[in-house]
Order: structure tokens, then sequence, then C-alpha cells
């Protein structure tokens, strides 16, 4: 069980998330953990519906905009791993959790993305997909 105030380490950022103990099945305290460094146990997926219509306009800002928000994370494996998924008339699965597994790659893959184009803006059926894959 952990308390406020003990930081871990989850890729190369470090999150405070609590100070530990352990404790029996009767939820008695057994030790009193010392606050060190942890690596954190789950990844962080981040899946992007990005809007590829031909009501967003100029695509060029979209890509950026895309880079600038993906530099933010740490990538890779055990990090954080991003999906994108392009909507417009139909959906397009640009490229799937981890198939970057660097923020290089990543950045690229966001430079090189190509509108979808369409006349039609599908919004509620990129999230519904995104939700439910």
């Amino acid at each position: 069980a952990c308390a406020p105030l003990w930081s871990q380490q989850c890729g190369t950022s470090v999150f405070s998330s609590g100070r530990c103990v352990q404790l029996d099945q009767e939820l008695q305290l057994v030790a009193t953990m010392a606050p060190t460094a942890q690596r954190c146990s789950t990844f962080m997926d981040i899946v992007v519906v990005l809007d590829g219509s031909n009501s967003i306009y100029p695509w060029e800002e979209v890509q950026a905009f895309l880079g600038n928000v993906l530099a933010r994370f740490f990538i890779g494996p055990g990090q954080t791993q991003v999906g994108v998924l392009q909507y417009g008339e139909h959906l397009v699965e640009e490229w799937a959790l981890g198939q970057h597994p660097t923020a290089q790659s990543l950045l690229e893959a966001a430079r090189n993305l190509t509108r979808q184009e369409g006349r039609e803006t599908r919004t509620a059926m990129a999230i519904r997909e995104a939700w439910w894959d």
C-alpha cells in the first residue's frame, strides 16, 4: 500500500506516488519499505483520433501540432506508446501502438502523415472505433 510523497520512476520520468508499506491479508502492517525508486509497472498508451477530412486546413499545421504534442512524451517500450487513427469519410489506422518504438521514428511518421481527405467528418465513428479496439 502506498501513501503520497513517495517517488517512483516511470520510464525516464519520476512521479510522486506515495510512501509504501507492506500489509498482510488482514491489512495489518508487516513492514515499512524505504522510499526508493521503483520502475512503473504500467505502460501509457495514447491513441490519437485525428480529423483528416477536407474541413481541416492547412494540413501542415496539423502535422506540426501532432509533432509538438508527441515530442513531450517519453516514447519507447515500457514507456509511452502512440497509435493514430485518422478519419474523414473512412477510418484509417495510420500506425498501431508500439509500431514506432522510438521518439525519432514517431516524430518522423507524424511529419510524413498525409491527409485522408473526404467530404464527410465522422467523428463519432472514429471515437467509437478507438474506444472499442
